[in-house]
């Protein structure tokens, strides 16, 4: 009896936010969560932070890796880390800064999904940029990108945007979590062994939310470069060709 009750208590869902310099978005990120937090966990992994990530973090979250000197390799390092603190049957990455549209009930859609089908190991949503930040140019190529990663996982070859993955933990132990040697295309890579043990889906009626700093700095022209070389790298070597994790 004893037993029994100590497995109903353990957390159903452990969210798992990755950081690397985030003092900006840390809190926030963390709060949004927090109505969720009954019955589940909220853990922050820090990947080597030298700003106030951690001391910001230790405040409202549960749990928090920290390093303690030096830097991760990668942000899949860095999620990997989070789920060792884990003790939730699903795990919910989701980006430091990333915003989910109707939070609520994209939970409630991923615990029905996993409890109706039992092959269903990990589940991902469209993404876009900010309204306030989004141009018409934005909009053309993300709607792009969201409707193949829809038809690949459809397909069985298993793609994702990185900012928000939903697993089954016992999944993703089995395939040994995320490869962190690559620093790009981790998060599609997860998603292709998971097809391999089980099926993926990306849920059309719900979107994240993140920045468009990045892109709109570096232009499109050199965003879809990065993903094609390193797409023909990781396809061809099984690594990515770019080598350094740079920060959001």
């Amino acid at each position: 009896m004893i037993e029994k009750n100590i497995k109903q208590s353990l957390p159903k869902i452990s969210f798992i936010i990755p950081a690397l310099n985030e003092e900006r978005v840390i809190i926030s990120s963390i709060e949004q969560l927090l109505p969720f937090k009954e019955g589940n966990e909220i853990i922050v992994a820090d990947g080597g932070s030298t700003d106030r990530t951690l001391e910001l973090a230790r405040i409202i979250a549960d749990k928090v890796y920290d390093r303690n000197g030096g830097r991760n390799k990668s942000i899949a390092e860095n999620r990997n880390k989070g789920a060792t603190l884990a003790v939730g049957k699903y795990l919910f990455f989701i980006d430091c800064g990333v915003r989910i549209e109707r939070l609520s009930e994209f939970i409630e859609e991923c615990l029905k999904l996993f409890e109706a089908r039992p092959e269903l190991v990990g589940i991902t949503l469209k993404v876009s940029f900010f309204p306030e930040e989004k141009n018409l140019l934005d909009k053309i190529i993300l709607g792009i990108i969201n409707t193949a990663v829809r038809l690949f996982n459809r397909m069985r070859i298993g793609v994702a945007m990185g900012w928000v993955q939903v697993v089954r933990a016992d999944a993703f132990r089995q395939i040994g979590g995320f490869n962190e040697n690559l620093v790009t295309a981790e998060d599609s890579d997860l998603f292709r062994r998971l097809n391999k043990i089980g099926r993926t889906i990306c849920l059309k009626d719900f979107i994240a939310y993140g920045s468009a700093r990045r892109y709109h700095q570096d232009g499109w022209s050199k965003a879809i470069w990065r993903w094609l070389i390193n797409l023909i790298w990781y396809i061809w070597k099984g690594e990515s060709y770019t080598k350094k994790w740079e920060e959001a």
